[in-house]
């Protein structure tokens, strides 16, 4: 029988030859290390989304108008291997399309197989740009090298380049290899100490990127909803000065957004992921 799809903005699906980017949930929640809830994160996004308003009053248009398909969720049955491969091939039918693939989650590990399905179509000539609270940059988390707090680390391995911004927690471990590989994430009190932040945190980036948005990179009090948070994050304000001056620079290759645990009888966390969502959809297809 096959899965009900709620779709993005509870709108009709776009024919699928005109429609220009594909909603993948991913409700994963295997590895989370503090509190639980990202497998409820995209049926909450999609459910918010219906209740938003589809103007964007900053892109002045309906974004939704540009073709945006919503596809069932992905199978998380399984070994984390396993799934991290069905979300290769969803991705992977997307850009077989011409599509931009934007991924809603669940924990933080799923941008892998986003990532492996893009190195095999484009090579490792892009950057990925994390806005996250932590490096994700362990080797291995409670004996598992595909833990969510690993993930940039195995897109370090993939030959890729990676760049954070908002950070504000690591282990000493990570903070080594930062600089050892002379990485030079943004920390969040640059951003809030620093005039020039937001060209300093593009600086030296170039060609096209990704675009993994881990909510835990908001401050608490405007997304609290979230598994691992963090004091002292960026506001709203903020991340869409970031986004919207990556998305007039750079090709936007993919998109996801991450670790939203919604919280019982709270919807403004869920209403405000999905406006994150339909705002860097609008941004990166404007760039396209």
């Amino acid at each position: 029988m096959p899965q009900e799809v709620i779709t993005f903005g509870n709108v009709p699906q776009p024919p699928e030859d005109q429609a220009r980017a594909a909603i993948i949930p991913v409700p994963l929640e295997a590895t989370v290390s503090y509190g639980g809830g990202t497998s409820l994160g995209p049926a909450a996004v999609m459910a918010a989304s219906a209740a938003m308003e589809l103007y964007d009053e900053v892109l002045d248009q309906e974004t939704i108008d540009l073709g945006i398909l919503t596809r069932p969720a992905v199978d998380v049955r399984g070994s984390m291997e396993e799934v991290l491969a069905r979300v290769e091939a969803a991705v992977e039918a997307e850009l077989a399309a011409g599509r931009l693939p934007a991924l809603v989650g669940g924990e933080h590990s799923l941008t892998l197989g986003a990532l492996r399905a893009l190195v095999k179509r484009h090579g490792v000539g892009f950057t990925v740009l994390s806005l996250d609270a932590h490096l994700d940059l362990r080797e291995s988390y409670e004996d598992d090298p595909l833990s969510h707090a690993c993930v940039m680390k195995r897109a370090l391995d993939l030959g890729l380049s990676v760049r954070h911004l908002g950070v504000r927690s690591c282990s000493i471990e990570e903070a080594r290899l930062v600089k050892e590989l002379g990485l030079n994430p943004v920390w969040a009190r640059e951003v809030h100490e620093r005039p020039d932040w937001l060209e300093y945190a593009l600086d030296g980036i170039g060609g096209p990127v990704y675009l993994t948005l881990d909510v835990d990179g908001f401050d608490p009090s405007c997304m609290p909803a979230t598994g691992t948070p963090e004091p002292g994050g960026l506001d709203w304000f903020q991340v869409n000065r970031w986004l919207a001056e990556v998305c007039s620079r750079h090709q936007v290759l993919g998109l996801d957004v991450v670790e939203l645990a919604p919280l019982d009888d709270h919807p403004a966390w869920d209403f405000t992921v999905a406006r994150l969502l339909y705002r860097a959809l609008g941004l990166a297809l404007r760039g396209r």
